[in-house]
């Protein structure tokens, strides 16, 4: 059986290559940044177009709504990916240099 050199890069979980881990991390965790400061601020913000484009329109919500919100499965799915991959993107960035400057350019 020929024995094949695997590189950082093609190794994959689930299908994703390393890279793609790394972009799913942060994509996700500004996405549940902004959001965990909107929440903390009890403002939450939608896309609505308007005549002169797409804007953001910003609106303060009762503590209730929050709470029911982060109660979802939606919420408690998109924070357990982002804690789920932050401790394999750590061991990436420590282990090859590239993913350290991959992350530099996705923060």
């Amino acid at each position: 059986m020929i024995k094949t050199e695997e590189t950082a890069e093609s190794i994959k979980y689930g299908g994703l290559s390393n890279s793609e881990i790394m972009i799913v991390y942060y994509r996700f965790k500004k996405y549940m940044d902004d959001l965990e400061e909107g929440l903390s601020k009890n403002q939450i913000s939608k896309t609505v177009n308007t005549p002169m484009g797409k804007g953001t329109a910003i609106m303060q919500v009762p503590d209730e709504h929050i709470q029911k919100f982060k109660a979802t499965e939606y919420y408690k799915l998109s924070k357990a990916v982002v804690a789920k991959l932050g401790p394999i993107v750590e061991l990436l960035q420590e282990c090859d240099d590239n993913f350290k400057q991959l992350a530099d350019e996705l923060r």
